[in-house]
């Protein structure tokens, strides 16, 4: 089937300054103009009609991104049965184990993070809500993909590849998918630095149906992840909560 080709070129370039704004804000128009490669006049001109929306303040000769754009995370979410379902528990997870926790969905075929938190005090950010990684790459992805029809996964790798993000990322399809079949007999996949250097990820799935709906992870540097028996206590934690949530939809 054909695929549509054609953008409209001036929301493409709204998007572009929306995200330019994510990673700079507060940020003037020189500053958004040289990110994004186009005249001033033109960043200026989107600038104005996003602030009359109300999707930007302005403070001074600065822009930055309002909070409407809160509404729509917060309503893009609560759209999910599992983050409705899990929110409090991957919490739970953080408080127990002291560790980053997320809660990740596969979507457009890529790992996205659906919500994350960090125990109380804890300065580590690894994943924030939105971000998509390769699925290929990640504990959280390696998880979902376990739990998919062999086709579907094909459909994942000719779509986005098997890119290369550390020495220790898996690239080849073979390997993926002896690794695929060890987490499904396992129950618990890992990310050993495959995507970032010295960062070490622990990932159970939410199977519904036979189907991951999601998966729950903690994520850490590889000195407190990869010695025992702190390794093993945060796989019990991981599998345990995981757990948790598939019951509440058997029940719900």
């Amino acid at each position: 089937m054909a695929t549509d080709t054609k953008k409209i070129h001036a929301v493409q370039r709204t998007l572009e300054i929306i995200e330019a704004i994510r990673d700079l804000e507060p940020a003037g128009v020189s500053e958004i103009a040289r990110n994004v490669s186009v005249s001033k006049s033109t960043v200026h001109t989107h600038l104005v009609t996003l602030a009359d929306e109300g999707y930007l303040i302005r403070e001074d000769d600065e822009y930055r991104l309002s909070c409407k754009f809160l509404s729509i995370g917060s309503a893009i979410q609560e759209r999910f049965s599992l983050y409705r379902m899990a929110k409090q528990n991957v919490d739970e997870l953080a408080h127990e184990t002291g560790e980053s926790s997320n809660l990740v969905v596969e979507e457009d075929g890529k790992g996205t993070c659906l919500y994350a938190t960090n125990p109380k005090d804890s300065p580590d950010v690894y994943m924030s809500a939105g971000e998509q990684n390769y699925i290929h790459a990640t504990a959280t992805g390696k998880a979902i993909l376990a739990h998919m029809p062999e086709s579907e996964v094909d459909a994942i790798i000719d779509r986005h590849g098997l890119p290369k993000l550390t020495e220790q990322t898996v690239t080849s399809r073979e390997a993926l998918f002896s690794e695929l079949e060890e987490i499904r007999d396992r129950g618990l996949s890992f990310d050993r630095q495959e995507t970032i250097n010295g960062l070490f990820c622990i990932a159970a799935p939410v199977v519904v149906d036979d189907r991951a709906m999601g998966s729950i992870s903690v994520s850490g540097p590889v000195s407190r992840f990869t010695t025992e028996p702190r390794k093993e206590q945060l796989c019990e934690a991981v599998e345990e909560i995981a757990n948790v949530v598939e019951l509440q939809f058997v029940f719900s």
